[in-house]
């Protein structure tokens, strides 16, 4: 085919190739020189007819036809600028999609502005705020992006040039806040100065470092919780201290940091201390520290290995065991205070058993010693017999001490009486009795007025005394006895032996002496019954003083130590002086004898009453239990019933219950070397008439007998 003119070709050619899709352009451009014959190269014959290079880009065109060298020449150049712009526009594709991907896929919002002029903004800008790219551009940005507050910081730091990370609260395009971080860095575009912003939205972060934080604050508290205070050490100091430790060792934090450890703590302690931390070793020891004020500190410290800056560290909790082994030395007192009293309480329940049946043996022997004083004529024989009356009164006495000692002594009636009174009474005694050499003083507070039984009073009096008196061992010295009223008793009480005594009226009693005193295993052991430091004592002395006390209701406190004296301090019931009723004793031979029921399960016992009584004239009948005892007083009524308080079936208390709810009313005297105190407790006031305590002679069972009947005349007949 024939071609047009060079130019109209040309010019056809070029207004093909001017369309904004250069490879489209170029692609027509080719397909109409293939109407005019000239096609791209396939290769496979002669050689290309024009060959153009752009690069790595070649085009080559075959020719049916000769054509004019001219036109060739125009038509490479115009080809080589299609292909040239096709390269470029192919490049700016593959640029402006790398540049849409990342600014998709980036993590950041990206701002680009000019002195607070937003000229370009990413998608994830967009999608953070919530403004679309065209509300971002312009100079309004920074005022609708930014919290009020954070704005003239930014226009500052915007002046300033400043490049480096801060962070705002920005603001969406809702109104809702969340916290943002900026990266800024000075740049250019062109030859056009610009700010490039990096902002990134860190409400995750700081949500994730707010329950990192409240993570952290829990261990430090739990950590505080378990130890008192908390020490960091590194490269040999002490780098960071938390808690109480200005209140427990006196250090501010600023004296601790800086300083080795091993200052802080004991000197007999260090050696090991230095072992520990020189190894580095985990786990928990025990060390004593030393205070602001000099005081040691006992603690108890758990370390391990930690880091601090990426650095190896050590971190340790003390614990301040003084608390804890106050408690574990409090623990450990009442242990033995509660051994001692279980101690003494089974000695105790000992010492009343055998006081029990020894009691009944002396019943037999002083009786039938005393029957026999009556019967014999020759002189050493009575001489004999009073002997063995003798000796069982000293056996008698001991047990009563022994049933002081364990509480079951019989107290009588309790009444008011004046300790001035009684302390002007025993003077003469206790002047003959103490050492010349003991100076005595009494000091006691007007109406020094106690509840109780006076004669066992008397008794723990002169046993304290003759005791505070031994412990001069002959050389001068003073013994004082002091006597006031108390209502509220101080801590030392709680290591009192005796009742539990509280708040209440008491008198306090001092009987304290600078003698010898004891040391702690005497002291411990001084109220147990048949332990002496005496040659001559048998043990009973202080004994029977607790057995009396506890009694009455109250405590006994031995305060003493070597070579500086010991003070026995009581609190006894204390009472509003009166004068005691006096009651009229009932003559004992103003009546006849009558017949009288012996009820005791003890032969020996039985056989001696028998035979006393019926010595006076007393017609008896015996029972060996209570249930026989029972029966024998309803078959033939006695006038007088004389009951063994323990029997091995049923009780003496048992058996004045059942004979009192048959209708009898004969005189009952209970009789007992052991539970007088149980009796009265169990029984009502006018269920018996007379406590007889065992042993007892002749004249006392007499007496008790005519005294019972005595008080039963007196009663008003039963309607």
């Amino acid at each position: 085919m024939s071609l047009p003119s060079t130019l109209t070709l040309f010019a056809e050619l070029a207004e093909l190739l001017a369309g904004d899709d250069a490879a489209g352009c170029l692609s027509a451009a080719l397909s109409r020189l293939a109407e005019l014959g000239i096609g791209v190269y396939d290769g496979t014959s002669g050689e290309a007819w024009l060959v153009v290079r752009v690069g790595e880009r070649t085009l080559a065109l075959s020719c049916k036809s000769s054509e004019d060298p001219e036109f060739r020449g125009l038509l490479a150049g115009l080809l080589q600028l299609a292909l040239r712009r096709v390269l470029d526009q192919q490049q700016l594709q593959h640029t402006t999609d790398r540049v849409e991907m990342l600014s998709a896929a980036s993590f950041d919002g990206i701002l680009i502005h000019v002195d607070g002029v937003v000229i370009e903004a990413n998608q994830r800008i967009t999608e953070m705020s919530g403004w679309s790219r065209e509300e971002m551009l312009g100079p309004h940005s920074m005022m609708r992006t930014a919290a009020p507050e954070d704005l003239a910081g930014i226009v500052e730091r915007v002046r300033s040039g400043y490049e480096g990370s801060y962070q705002i609260t920005a603001v969406r395009k809702d109104g809702t806040r969340f916290p943002a971080e900026l990266h800024t860095k000075q740049s250019r575009l062109g030859d056009r100065p610009v700010r490039v912003a990096a902002v990134r939205d860190i409400s995750e972060r700081e949500r994730t470092l707010s329950l990192l934080r409240e993570s952290e604050q829990h261990l430090h508290d739990l950590a505080l919780g378990a130890f008192d205070f908390m020490v960091v050490q590194q490269g040999g100091v002490i780098v960071d201290v938390g808690g109480n430790h200005e209140a427990i060792l006196g250090f501010t934090r600023e004296q601790l940091v800086g300083r080795p450890p091993l200052d802080f703590i004991a000197r007999a302690a260090r050696p090991v201390a230095a072992e520990i931390l020189a190894e580095e070793r985990p786990g928990a020891y025990q060390t004593v520290l030393i205070d602001a004020a000099g005081d040691e500190l006992p603690v108890e410290v758990v370390g391990v290995r930690s880091t601090l800056a990426g650095k190896r560290a050590r971190v340790a909790g003390f614990r301040d065991l003084r608390d804890a082994r106050r408690r574990e030395h409090e623990r450990r007192k009442l242990e033995q205070q509660l051994e001692r009293s279980q101690r003494l309480d089974s000695l105790g329940v000992l010492a009343g058993g055998i006081a029990h049946d020894f009691n009944n043996l002396l019943v037999g022997v002083i009786g039938n010693a005393s029957l026999l004083i009556n019967m014999l004529e020759a002189p050493l024989a009575r001489e004999a017999a009073k002997a063995i009356v003798t000796a069982g009164e000293r056996a008698a006495s001991l047990t009563r001490q022994m049933l002081a000692y364990a509480g079951h002594q019989d107290l009588g009636r309790r009444e008011p009486f004046d300790l001035a009174a009684l302390f002007r009474e025993l003077r003469t005694l206790l002047d003959a009795t103490l050492s010349k050499k003991a100076a005595l003083s009494v000091e006691l507070e007007p109406a020094s007025i106690v509840l109780g039984d006076r004669a066992t009073i008397t008794q723990v009096m002169m046993n304290l005394l003759t005791n505070a008196s031994d412990a001069l061992l002959g050389k001068p010295g003073r013994i004082e006895i002091r006597a006031r009223h108390v209502h509220e008793l101080d801590a030392r009480w709680d290591d009192a032996l005796g009742a539990s005594v509280g708040p209440g009226d008491w008198m306090l009693i001092e009987v304290e002496d600078n003698g010898v005193g004891m040391d702690e295993a005497t002291r411990l052991r001084v109220f147990e019954p048949f332990f002496t430091t005496k040659e001559n004592g048998h043990g009973l002395g202080l004994a029977a003083c607790l057995g009396i006390v506890k009694s009455h209701g109250g405590a006994l406190l031995l305060e003493s130590e070597p070579n500086r004296g010991s003070c026995f301090s009581l609190v006894l019931p204390s009472a509003e002086h009166h004068e005691p009723a006096v009651s009229k004793r009932p003559d004992p031979h103003a009546t006849k004898p009558c017949r009288v029921l012996v009820i005791d399960d003890e032969e020996l016992v039985r056989s001696q009453l028998r035979r006393s009584l019926e010595r006076r004239g007393y017609e008896v009948d015996e029972a060996c239990d209570g249930l026989s005892g029972v029966a024998a007083a309803a078959a033939h009524p006695a006038d007088v019933l004389v009951i063994d308080m323990t029997m091995p079936d049923i009780d003496g208390a048992e058996v004045v219950r059942r004979v009192r709810a048959s209708g009898s009313r004969a005189a009952i005297v209970l009789s007992s070397g052991y539970q007088a105190a149980a009796a009265a407790e169990r029984l009502g006031p006018d269920a018996y008439q007379v406590f007889l305590p065992k042993p007892y002679g002749l004249n006392e069972l007499v007496d008790a007998v005519e005294k019972a009947r005595a008080l039963v005349a007196a009663e008003p007949p039963r309607s």
